[in-house]
């Protein structure tokens, strides 16, 4: 855990140095920098569970088509729940519905970790699901204290503290559960969700820029925004990134068990390096390339690597080879999801990031839930039929699907 921490901080350190308009940004460094172990944290937890859920569903008596249904429910209830949440953080404050979040976390993961019964991890996990808010939140406070042209960079390190937790999330997971079982790494990351609200509440204040008193909830209002044509265009492609990458991430732990046999040790241990190349490209090469090409641009690069390496993957199962296409997926994934929230961002108003970065994680959740039923659906079929990676051909599609939108999106902006 030392070194995790020392991980954020060195993450941390490079990009606040980096900053080049410090009026803004000085005043919350010690608040972003709690804020960011706080996306760590909880992400971390959340890693922590995903190289054996699959497992710890067999081994309760599930199927692989049940194992999707148990991600849909968490996803399902982000979906439901988390526009609610983060509209009500425009109103009543970052930091109370960050504390509140982390306080259900750690007790669905408790929950989970006691499950002898199937409707116990469903249980678990669809109230993790109503925490999901946390990520939104955390986005609309760096949206408080940054300056429109240090978004993409903040917003980049959050990403990259999410990053490191899928480093080191799905190794301490995959470890512990083929040691122990499912139960000790489900009950360390409920420690970890109770440790993040101790950190949360006494280092992270409310933004100083937060004026509680001059934001009026309003859904109305929140709706107004959404239908503008720009917002409209970037949640529809958010939407289709995320249905690609649900496709992904719920077909690789069945897909690597079948094509190579690994167990959730070797399943964690690719989760691991993923994690690594997604923290290095949202914390390092991302801010270095926002700085010759513009967030369009990068966002159609981030698209381009994504469905190369999904085709890719669909037809090599040579390891090296893999592993260099999982580096480019997880470049492509991590580009994706700084440049299209920054975009998202910088075209609502102040008052509303809160609830347009709440809908926009809501429509991920919906991605969420309906993808892993699908995705399983997929790979069962293509497996019968002796294709292993019909899903992640699947999956590309999607992913391609999503060029047109982000054109379109420029071609709004450029009329204006």
């Amino acid at each position: 855990m030392l070194i995790c921490r020392a991980s954020v901080r060195l993450v941390g350190k490079i990009l606040l140095s980096q900053n080049q308009d410090h009026s803004r940004v000085a005043v919350s460094k010690s608040a972003l920098s709690a804020l960011f172990f706080v996306v760590f944290l909880d992400n971390l937890g959340f890693a922590i569970v995903v190289p054996y859920l699959f497992f710890y569903v067999l081994t309760l008596g599930g199927s692989p088509f049940l194992y999707g249904i148990l991600l849909a429910s968490y996803s399902l209830m982000s979906f439901v729940f988390t526009p609610f949440l983060a509209r009500l953080s425009d109103r009543y404050g970052r930091r109370k519905i960050l504390l509140v979040g982390l306080a259900i976390s750690s007790l669905s993961y408790f929950i989970f970790g006691s499950a002898h019964v199937i409707w116990l991890l469903f249980l678990g996990r669809m109230l993790s699901g109503t925490t999901a808010a946390t990520v939104p939140v955390a986005q609309a406070y760096v949206a408080d204290v940054t300056t429109p042209n240090q978004r993409l960079r903040y917003l980049g390190l959050l990403g990259a503290a999410a990053g490191l937790a899928f480093i080191f999330g799905p190794a301490i997971g995959g470890t512990l559960s083929s040691l122990f079982g499912y139960a000790v790494p489900s009950f360390l990351a409920s420690a970890l969700a109770f440790s993040n609200l101790v950190l949360a509440f006494f280092r992270l204040p409310e933004p100083a820029s937060f004026n509680i008193k001059k934001t009026v909830i309003s859904f109305s209002a929140l709706l107004a925004v959404l239908r503008k044509r720009a917002i409209a265009q970037l949640l529809a492609v958010y939407f289709l990134f995320f249905v690609a990458f649900v496709f992904l991430q719920t077909a690789l732990s069945p897909w690597l068990q079948r094509v190579f046999g690994f167990g959730t040790l070797q399943t964690g241990l690719i989760f691991f390096y993923v994690g690594a190349v997604s923290a290095f490209s949202q914390a390092i090469l991302l801010p270095a390339l926002s700085k010759k090409l513009d967030r369009l641009t990068l966002t159609l690069i981030g698209i381009a690597a994504l469905t190369i390496g999904l085709f890719a993957l669909s037809i090599f199962t040579d390891l090296p080879f893999v592993l260099a296409v999982a580096a480019l997926i997880s470049f492509g994934f991590g580009v994706q999801f700084v440049t299209i929230n920054t975009l998202i961002s910088l075209n609502t108003p102040k008052d509303a990031q809160g609830g347009a970065l709440g809908v926009a994680w809501a429509i991920a959740g919906l991605a969420q839930t309906i993808a892993p039923v699908f995705a399983t659906t997929a790979f069962t079929f293509g497996v019968s039929e002796g294709f292993n990676g019909l899903v992640f051909v699947v999956s590309a599609l999607v992913s391609l699907a999503t060029i047109p939108l982000v054109l379109n999106y420029k071609k709004v902006q450029t009329t204006k």
